[in-house]
């Protein structure tokens, strides 16, 4: 079969150089955006919990505080089940990540109580609370050992330092 002559087309006056830049510019975003996502979620699950230098410290990705341990309430924390919509269950997220199987930010609880949240098994939940205007829910992976360290940590900061101890930081009296 043959195709006879071939003619080329004129000259358009299209530019597409304004398409090219809209759709690398589109990919870019959505690239940026997918790592900041995977960033936000795993940092978020893979938060840090610890009791460190007389502070309470509870980080994940964009969230966290150190709080002092003397503005932590040791005696009225307590494990929670979240999944059964108690007082201090979940209701609404104000700034942060909501998954089926994580928590984290700041939530505003059922009680109306303001929380940074760290949440990846709400049957293993505990409330925290402080009094910085806010409580702390985390979920670690052994919650009645962190009640205990915590209540003790607690209550060892609100005591003070133990008697006959210099104090610190000062002049030793003579």
């Amino acid at each position: 079969m043959e195709w006879g002559e071939v003619f080329p087309m004129a000259a358009s006056a299209v530019r597409t150089g304004w398409l090219t830049a809209l759709f690398g510019g589109m990919l870019v975003l959505w690239v940026g955006l997918f790592f900041f996502l995977d960033h936000m979620i795993r940092g978020a699950a893979e938060a840090e919990i610890a009791l460190r230098g007389g502070k309470l410290v509870v980080r994940g990705a964009f969230y966290g505080r150190d709080i002092p341990l003397a503005d932590v309430d040791g005696d009225g924390a307590r494990a929670e089940d979240l999944g059964q919509k108690g007082a201090k269950s979940l209701k609404w997220r104000i700034n942060g990540v909501g998954l089926p199987d994580l928590s984290a930010g700041w939530y505003r609880l059922r009680d109306g109580e303001k929380a940074l949240v760290f949440v990846t098994d709400k049957s293993r939940a505990v409330y925290v609370p402080t009094r910085l205007g806010y409580a702390v829910v985390v979920s670690p992976g052994d919650p009645q050992r962190f009640l205990a360290a915590l209540r003790r940590a607690a209550a060892e900061a609100h005591a003070g330092p133990p008697a006959g101890d210099p104090p610190r930081g000062g002049i030793p009296a003579t």
